[in-house]
């Protein structure tokens, strides 16, 4: 499990912040079956923080494998709702990509 607020304290806000985040993601994503991220009930509110969290992993990985070993837990409705924005807007960046010849 990945306790948002023991993990980044304050930290929060940045693409720097959430970079810590994905690094832990990344380094436990092929030792466990889920990965359990709980927030705490804190407002986080920053789309460069989900981003670098979510965003860049829904660019790695699809839909299907991020709902089967992401758990997020104890995020507020807002944080909630921008975090399912970000991923849905870089899965579809990444279907584009797919889709286009280079």
């Amino acid at each position: 499990m990945i306790n948002i607020i023991e993990t980044c304290g304050k930290n929060i806000v940045t693409r720097d912040d959430g970079k810590v985040v994905h690094d832990l993601i990344i380094d436990q994503w092929n030792k466990v079956d889920t990965i359990r991220i709980d927030f705490g009930n804190v407002l986080v509110a920053s789309v460069s923080f989900f981003d670098e969290i979510f965003g860049q992993l829904a660019l790695e990985y699809s839909r299907g494998e991020l709902t089967k070993k992401i758990d997020v837990d104890n995020i507020q409705e807002f944080d909630r709702a921008l975090l399912n924005d970000i991923i849905r807007s870089r899965l579809r960046q990444r279907e584009y990509k797919t889709e286009t010849p280079h």
